[in-house]
């Protein structure tokens, strides 16, 4: 399966925007303390609904920094988030929006010419506490690959039984 993995075929499309009324509305919870990549993958066979406070879709973050979703889809528009640090309470303290770099939407298909095809869907961003700044906030960024490799691997495993 891990030869597999590498084989990943990724289709990354840029964040569209539509009309007033489209907004993707997603609260993330996020470790107290987490510095890193933080990646939220849609259409996961197994794993849970999204869950739903008012208009917003809720992510809870693991330790290692994603979440998944058997949802098919995020949703596409004005970027409209909110960013939370959760502490083992589950009280949150917001993340200044200069301390959150985002990432671009992509998708992945494992094994794809075979009855075992996984797909997904994923959207992510980089959260920092030392280095907050507007620089930081609209610097281009990518998720660094063997993280992301690991993470796919991490979901495969659990939810599709992979090795």
């Amino acid at each position: 399966m891990l030869e597999k993995l590498l084989a990943l075929s990724f289709t990354l499309f840029t964040l569209v925007g539509g009309s007033d009324s489209e907004k993707t509305n997603d609260i993330y919870l996020i470790p107290e303390g987490y510095e890193g990549y933080v990646i939220a993958f849609y259409n996961v066979k197994g794993a849970p609904e999204i869950k739903k406070e008012g208009d917003y879709e809720v992510h809870d973050i693991n330790n290692q920094g994603y979440s998944v979703t058997s949802t098919p889809d995020m949703d596409y528009g004005t970027i409209t988030d909110k960013y939370y640090y959760v502490d083992e309470k589950g009280k949150r303290t917001e993340i200044n929006k200069e301390c959150v770099r985002l990432l671009a939407n992509g998708s992945l298909e494992i094994e794809p010419d075979t009855p075992n095809k996984i797909e997904m869907s994923y959207t992510g961003m980089e959260i920092t506490k030392s280095q907050c700044s507007q620089d930081f906030m609209t610097a281009g960024g990518e998720v660094d690959q063997d993280k992301f490799d690991s993470v796919v691997q991490d979901i495969t495993k659990k939810y599709y039984k992979s090795e």
